[in-house]
């Protein structure tokens, strides 16, 4: 009796009289069945496990009604096509490992989540800060390899020859980062400004070591070269390197530590006349009494940085001091006695004494 009526069940939602307009009948209530009862009945099993699924009724050609069984869903897509999409988009292993924001992407892109995969792509850093010079370049990466290794080949030479010109040494460790800058889009600054965070640049030469050695030489003329150690010289190669100091900017520095350091001549100095200018006579005098080479007296040499920082005892205010005092300050000095100069000074001397004590020779 089970049977039967289910038969009749199946049987009732495919018979439409055919006088009947083609109408689409509701789908009866049937009950659960069993595995054995579904074989009997040679029913497919639908979406729900058990049930028999509901019959549409339709027109055959011949005008009569049949039944269409219902539409399966779409299948996901197969899993190598969000790979595919992924490196439409440029998402290759050398990117991620640039941008790691964009591995999040990727793997939505694996997972065929393709719609989320684009917006999340859309909404990153790399994708909002990307020049059109490095989409350009990352697509044709992907769809042209060769074309892009014959564009980055003849940029990568001419950067090789610009930095070496500009005083950055292309080691291995710089040639590494060339391509990521390249995929950015980075303008030559840009490129300078990463090579120079990455702590890989050794010695500085080109026309920035030129520029540094210049610049050094304005120190030397202010007075001050042995004010500002290697690490201020350090830092001023990698601003110039890095566009972040001019050398306009250095020696303005330069010129104010001068006048700090010497204020008896920073009315000079403002005015242009350097400290060597207003100090040339002091250091001929020297080198004079002590019978030396004036070029060999330095700017760190004791008795000058005593003449140069001379304070009036009267004023107690720092002066230029005049040459016939610094004469007698000198004369005090033991580096003096022992020079041909003081020893004719001492015969002077006794000759002047015997002489007025009426003896002579």
């Amino acid at each position: 009796m089970r049977y039967q009526a289910m038969q009749q069940a199946v049987e009732a939602g495919r018979q439409v009289a055919p006088s009947a307009p083609i109408t689409q009948a509701p789908a009866p209530q049937t009950p659960e069945l069993t595995a054995t009862e579904q074989r009997t009945l040679g029913v497919t099993v639908g979406t729900s496990p058990g049930q028999i699924p509901p019959v549409v009724a339709t027109a055959t050609p011949s005008g009569e009604t049949g039944a269409t069984p219902p539409v399966p869903p779409t299948p996901p897509a197969p899993s190598g096509q969000g790979a595919a999409e992924a490196l439409a988009f440029g998402l290759t292993e050398s990117l991620i490992k640039a941008f790691p924001e964009l591995q999040a992407v990727y793997d939505l892109f694996v997972a065929n989540k393709l719609a989320d995969a684009r917006i999340a792509y859309y909404n990153t850093n790399y994708y909002k800060n990307l020049t059109e010079a490095g989409a350009n370049r990352q697509s044709s990466k992907t769809a042209r390899p060769g074309v892009y290794a014959q564009e980055f080949g003849a940029w990568k030479q001419s950067q090789r020859q610009r930095l070496i010109n500009k005083g950055i040494p292309f080691t291995a460790d710089v040639e590494a980062l060339l391509e990521e800058s390249y995929l950015r889009g980075d303008t030559d600054l840009q490129l300078d400004i990463r090579i120079l965070d990455s702590g890989k640049v050794g010695t500085v030469g080109g026309t920035t070591l030129g520029q540094v050695n210049a610049l050094k030489n304005t120190a030397f003329e202010q007075g001050v070269n042995t004010v500002l150690g290697q690490d201020y010289w350090n830092k001023v190669s990698m601003g110039l390197l890095s566009g972040s100091m001019t050398t306009q900017d250095v020696e303005e520095y330069i010129k104010q530590t001068a006048m700090s350091a010497y204020p008896a001549y920073a009315k000079g100095i403002e005015s242009g006349r350097t400290f060597n200018m207003q100090t040339s006579a002091l250091r001929q005098s020297i080198a004079n009494l002590l019978e030396i080479d004036p070029d060999t007296i330095g700017n760190d040499n004791p008795i000058f940085k005593q003449l140069t920082n001379y304070v009036n005892p009267t004023s107690k205010q720092p002066e230029q001091i005049p040459l016939w005092e610094a004469e007698k300050i000198v004369k005090k000095r033991d580096e003096w006695l022992y020079t041909q100069n003081a020893r004719n000074t001492f015969d002077s001397l006794s000759r002047a004494v015997l002489r007025d004590m009426g003896v002579s020779y």
